[in-house]
């Protein structure tokens, strides 16, 4: 009967052991299962959050393009509001230096007007007639010429024509399309007649003759 050996084992064996089991426990079917449901969380979570990088990429590019298309039309209608405030901006300085100039204007014919209420040639007596109109003449010629002055400027005026025309002057007619139209149906009912009478007698002309 052979004898039992009861020295006690290296310790290199016992470190064997231990591996075994160690390994044997890590490869367990339980183990097995926790890892891979580890890694599919893990697998899941990458996946969430590459969908929401892809996510706030596509937003950050939208909320790109949508600012880069809003500061464009910004830029356009700023600019557009611009040159409108610059074009009325002038028109208005246009038109009050317009009113100054007519106002000036009115304040001579104010002025002419009161000089000559004031002549009352009528009041003249018979002796003093030559030396009044010696010193009524000038007068009467000043306010003339600024008269004539003032209508031979009236054209420069855009934005009115009241000294376009003298007061009792018929203004001139303007061709307008309303007016071409006008003429062209009154030459076409004078004429259409005649025209017919024309063909009429060379018909009766072709008739008789043939």
């Amino acid at each position: 009967m052979p004898a039992l050996d009861n020295r006690p084992q290296s310790p290199y064996r016992q470190m064997e052991l231990s591996t075994h089991m160690a390994d044997s426990e890590f490869h367990s079917p339980e183990r097995v299962r926790e890892q891979v449901e580890k890694l599919r969380m893990q697998a899941e979570l990458y996946e969430q959050q590459r969908l929401q990088s892809e996510t706030q990429s596509r937003e950050l590019e939208k909320n790109t393009l949508r600012k880069a298309h809003f500061n464009a039309d910004l830029n356009e209608l700023g600019q557009k509001i611009h040159n409108a405030v610059r074009r009325i901006e002038r028109e208005l300085e246009s038109m009050s230096k317009e009113q100054q100039e007519l106002e000036h204007v009115c304040e001579c014919f104010k002025r002419h007007l009161q000089i000559l209420s004031a002549l009352q040639p009528q009041m003249w007596p018979p002796e003093s007639v030559s030396e009044r109109l010696r010193e009524a003449d000038p007068k009467l010629d000043r306010a003339e010429n600024d008269f004539d002055e003032a209508y031979a400027l009236g054209k420069k005026y855009r934005h009115t024509d009241v000294l376009l025309h003298k007061p009792g002057e018929k203004p001139e007619e303007k061709l307008t399309w309303r007016k071409l139209r006008e003429d062209m149906a009154r030459g076409l009912a004078f004429h259409i007649p005649l025209f017919l009478l024309i063909l009429l007698s060379w018909a009766v002309y072709l008739l008789f003759t043939s």
